[in-house]
């Protein structure tokens, strides 16, 4: 404010100045609410006045809203009495889930500030009633049974996420107890039960189970968030998977990643995202993160903790007549990699229900030729966040990989589709039969084999000449996509002799095939069958082979010849070890032989054959290296690491298996140069490091051991995070702005890149709640406003995209440099005066006050109070006095006294009270009224006789003034005392007081 001197003359000799202030500086004058008082749990709201000093001028006047407890009441930030008005109104929402079973009544201030004047308001949230007893499931005579303190929302009972519960043991035949005990704000810990006894608590230090970057927002935003453990995970905690959870009552929020997430070995946080809906008024969302042990049966669980942060949502500007959700994530669920010219299905998620259905999403791609623009409506829904698109896909000529992008113009998410060319016509190259020759009354099985897999099924058409009484077969088999060869069954009967059976089998568009199954007259006894366990196995595995003949051995013994080969009929040394033969004893139809094996490079068929009598049987086993596979979990933003695993076909042997990692490109990836699968062990991960890209790039990995080679291809895509936020300047005097500029990888997609900003000090320093990056563009600037200070003070401006978080840290001086003190505080004594009397104010500066001293603006929200404009504390001081005077009240009344100095503003609680009657004369009668409530079953009775209360009830007696009366609970159970018998919010077995008139008392049995 600007103050004009005007220079009057007097005489000759004398000048006065007078001091004329600006007419225009509307200031807040007062500020009421109504009601002041809201039942808790109700979500009932309050209206609230702004009486300004005068009328608004042309564009009206600008009032900064603000809530001392901004997660129980809360308000939109500013709100503009119009024009020549001097009143305006806003509305303050309250949460009906805030502490909802602490039993205690909360204050918010409401602070309305105009032009350097600020004006408070004291909205009051009663208690909520605690919640009902619930049977604890454990019945007498079954056979597990628990009592004690036990966490509700974790096996063996139900109840509420961080509430801790007293639960009793069965009763005769029915069932036990579980009874509120106490609400555990930082949540409840569960340890092991002693036998069927617990004695879980609630936590009282450490970090909360969720954190969030910001807890009021714009509705719509995005909120990073974390699930955060007390220690690395796998260090001393069995607490191996987060969820976070959003207790929403109106479905407007969802938070992504939808399930549990893990916390990797020596991890403390998770992170998530909250996704919000535009909403057309303020709402409270309940943050929970909970955990649990996948491997422990529920009953076992050994840690488990819930807590909460509540996340306040503000209609936007406009607001919408109903909720809007946004996008939440767009995944590819459908089937990839698929064949150009087929579908595949995209999950749209949203953060919340489309009640009404909308909005639209548009999905893109890098390669619109293949994957087109199409366009999808959210349907409306009362229980379904998201839905499914059909993503179509046009005919290819080479395979190729697409980003697939959704967006709502607002946030984008992405997934890499690969579209393959469709597969030439499939060939049917051959059909053979196993065994060629078969005694009539055995079967054979044949097989078709196809140039190639394709990405349907193929049915293949079969026939023979052959007799219905001679053999019999399928008049077509079908190979499964993907598949390159499919088996049938012949079934032959007994032949007198030899019948030559030819087999067709033909494709269209493909030339026909044929083979030929000899069928025998039965005769003397010859193989009939060699069974191979297990058939497929690791080289160096040991297998066991069973021969099998068509009638029981000779006297003697059958002795069945062996011999091996490569299933191709390839030269070499094949890697099995049998022996030369196996014996049959006399009367018996079969015998087992070991096979062993020897280590392989690449995937080995060997076939094993039994002949005895002049017949012979074959039967083909695989060996697979132990080396198996190289993979990677999805695709990975350039610039960040990626997680891979090395598998083995079996377990590491002793001393583990050493296996050599190679990159293709190491200028975009590097692996270690080895890693070892420990003995006993299939697996085991490592970490790829890569670099930023400008397109999706694949990298090969490769993995090596003991001549086995294998591959896979490691698709980075273009991240977008942030990379960088810069002040200019870094260092300003505070009062003054700062331009800041944040960075991204690589240009914005589509839709732009939406960054929420955060300030660690909102006091000090204000940041808008999020900057949009052009489409195209990699920055862009915004505005930090800052205050002014008195000592050197510091504040984290930060950026966050895509789970990416970058800050820069802001110094502000003072304005006459260096340090300096500051306004600590403000307070009264006494804090409650009947009115008509006075109380004395303090005002405190955190150091010596400089030279001149310092003036600090006092001012008050109440009628019934005054105080001065102004106290100074004295140079060299810290602090000094003020007087507050009052006037009479017909009830009682709390006003807030607030100091302010330095950019720093104090406040401080003064109750009047009406003036009490004076009591009556001792020995007249007097009515004392006791309500009793809390647990069932249980009396209220006094000393000397009269009350006698049921809980749930109210009763009256008469006593005469100045009798001293003790009230109590039956059974020893303690209550809290309220009304002219007060414990102080204590649980107390009795209450004694001395009556003097009229009085009533509440008991809260326990």
């Amino acid at each position: 404010m600007t103050l004009r001197a005007a220079t009057v003359a007097v005489g000759t000799m004398l000048t006065a100045s007078l001091l004329i202030s600006p007419i225009n500086a509307q200031t807040t004058s007062t500020l009421a609410c109504s009601p002041s008082v809201i039942a808790g749990g109700s979500g009932d709201s309050a209206t609230c006045t702004v009486t300004l000093s005068a009328p608004a001028p042309a564009g009206g006047t600008v009032v900064t809203l603000a809530s001392s407890l901004v997660e129980l009441a809360a308000s939109l930030p500013t709100m503009t009495v119009p024009a020549g008005q001097s009143t305006g109104t806003f509305t303050v929402a309250t949460n009906p889930g805030y502490r909802a079973y602490s039993g205690l009544q909360f204050d918010a201030t409401i602070s309305a500030s105009a032009n350097g004047t600020t004006r408070n308001a004291i909205i009051t949230v009663t208690a909520q009633p605690r919640p009902a007893d619930f049977s604890s499931g454990s019945q007498a005579g079954a056979r597990f049974q628990w009592s004690g303190l036990m966490c509700g929302g974790i096996a063996p009972i139900g109840g509420r996420d961080g509430i801790l519960y007293s639960c009793s043991a069965a009763q005769g035949t029915g069932f036990g107890t579980c009874t509120f005990h106490q609400e555990c704000s930082l949540g409840c810990r569960r340890v092991p039960p002693n036998g069927g006894t617990f004695n879980d608590f609630c936590s009282t230090g450490g970090p909360n189970s969720v954190a969030l970057s910001r807890n009021v927002i714009v509705s719509g935003d995005r909120v990073p968030a974390t699930i955060v453990n007390e220690t690395p995970a796998g260090q001393g905690q069995d607490q191996d998977v987060g969820v976070p959870r959003l207790l929403d009552p109106n479905f407007n929020s969802s938070s992504f990643p939808h399930n549990g997430i893990t916390f990797t070995t020596g991890a403390t946080t998770v992170p998530f995202d909250v996704a919000t809906s535009y909403v057309p008024s303020i709402q409270f969302v309940d943050v929970q993160g909970f955990w649990y042990n996948a491997s422990i049966p529920p009953f076992l669980i050994t840690n488990g903790r819930a807590g909460q942060r509540w996340l306040v949502m503000l209609p936007p500007n406009p607001a919408p007549a109903a909720p809007i959700p946004t996008l939440g994530d767009f995944l590819i669920t459908g089937f990839n990699p698929i064949t150009g010219g087929d579908s595949t299905i995209g999950q749209i998620d949203m953060s919340g229900l489309s009640r009404t259905g909308g909005p639209t999403f548009t999905v893109s791609s890098s390669h619109p030729s293949i994957v087109p623009t199409q366009t999808f409506t959210a349907p409306a829904s009362s229980n379904v966040f998201g839905f499914q698109a059909s993503i179509a896909t046009r005919p290819t000529s080479v395979d190729t990989d697409v980003t697939v992008t959704a967006t709502d113009g607002r946030y984008t998410f992405s997934g890499v589709l690969t579209v393959r060319a469709a597969p030439p016509p499939p060939v049917l190259q051959g059909v053979s039969v196993n065994p060629s020759s078969v005694v009539g009354g055995n079967s054979s099985v044949g097989t078709v084999t196809l140039s190639g897999p394709q990405s349907g099924a193929t049915v293949v058409a079969l026939s023979t000449p052959a007799p219905a009484n001679v053999a019999q077969m399928p008049s077509s088999v079908t190979v499964p996509a993907g598949a390159t060869s499919a088996t049938f069954t012949i079934t032959t009967f007994a032949v007198t002799s030899q019948f030559n059976m030819n087999i067709f089998a033909g494709l269209a568009g493909s030339p026909g095939v044929q083979t030929l199954l000899l069928i025998t007259p039965g005769g003397p006894t010859g193989v009939s069958g060699l069974n191979i366990n297990p058939v497929d196995l690791v080289g160096g595995a040991s297998s066991t082979g069973t021969v099998t003949l068509s009638s029981a051995a000779p006297s003697g013994g059958a002795v069945v010849t062996l011999s091996k080969a490569f299933s191709n009929g390839g030269p070499g040394t094949v890697p099995v070890t049998i022996p030369a033969s196996v014996t049959v004893p006399a009367g018996q139809t079969s015998a087992s032989f070991s096979i062993g094996t020897s280590s392989v490079t690449a995937t080995t068929n060997v076939r094993i054959s039994a002949a005895y009598n002049g017949s012979t049987f074959a039967a083909d086993m695989t060996l697979f290296p132990l080396l198996s596979y190289v993979m990677f979990n999805g695709n990975t933003p350039g610039g960040t690491p990626a997680t891979g695993t090395v598998g083995l076909g079996g377990a590491a042997p002793s001393g583990g298996l050493v296996v050599t990692l190679s990159s293709g490109n190491t200028s975009l990836v590097t692996v270690p140069a080895s890693v070892t699968v420990p003995a006993g062990q299939t697996t085991v991960n490592f970490t790829a490091n890569t670099q930023p890209v400008t397109q999706t790039t694949g990298v090969v990995v490769t993995a090596s051991s003991g001549g086995t080679t294998v591959s896979t291809t490691l698709f980075l895509v273009v991240s977008t995070a942030v990379s960088s936020v810069t002040l200019n300047p870094s260092t300003v005097t505070g009062g003054v702005s700062s331009t800041a500029t944040v960075t991204l990888q690589s240009a914005a997609p589509n839709g732009n890149a939406v960054v929420s900003l955060a300030s660690s000090n909102t006091v000090l320093a204000t940041v808008p709640f999020s900057v949009a990056v052009p489409a195209g563009r990699t920055s862009t600037t915004f505005t930090v406003n800052t205050a002014q200070v008195t000592a050197v003070s510091t504040v984290v401006i930060s950026a966050t995209y895509q789970n990416v978080t970058k800050s820069a840290t802001l110094t502000l001086n003072p304005s006459g440099g260096g340090t300096g003190p500051t306004l600590s505080a403000v307070s009264l004594n006494p804090t409650s005066v009947v009115g008509g009397n006075s109380s004395t104010g303090t005002v405190s500066l955190s150091a010596a006050a400089p030279a001149g001293g310092a003036s600090v603006t006092l001012s008050d929200n109440s009628a019934s109070t005054t105080v001065p404009a102004s106290v100074t504390v004295p140079a060299g001081a810290t602090s000094a006095t003020f007087a507050v005077t009052t006037t009479s009240v017909t009830a009682s009344t709390t006003a807030t006294i607030s100091a302010a100095w330095g950019g720093v503003t104090r406040t401080a609680g003064l109750t009047v009270t009406a003036s009490a009657p004076p009591p009556p004369p001792p020995g007249q009668a007097a009515t004392l009224t006791v309500t009793a409530m809390g647990r069932s079953g249980e009396r209220v009775t006094s000393s000397p006789a009269g009350i006698n209360v049921a809980v749930g009830a109210s009763g009256s007696a008469s006593f005469t003034t100045g009798t001293s009366i003790t009230l109590s609970v039956s059974n020893g159970r303690d209550a809290i005392w309220s009304g002219a018998c007060s414990s102080g919010g204590d649980e107390r077995r009795t209450c004694t007081f001395t009556i003097t008139g009229t009085a009533s008392v509440t008991a809260n049995v326990q």
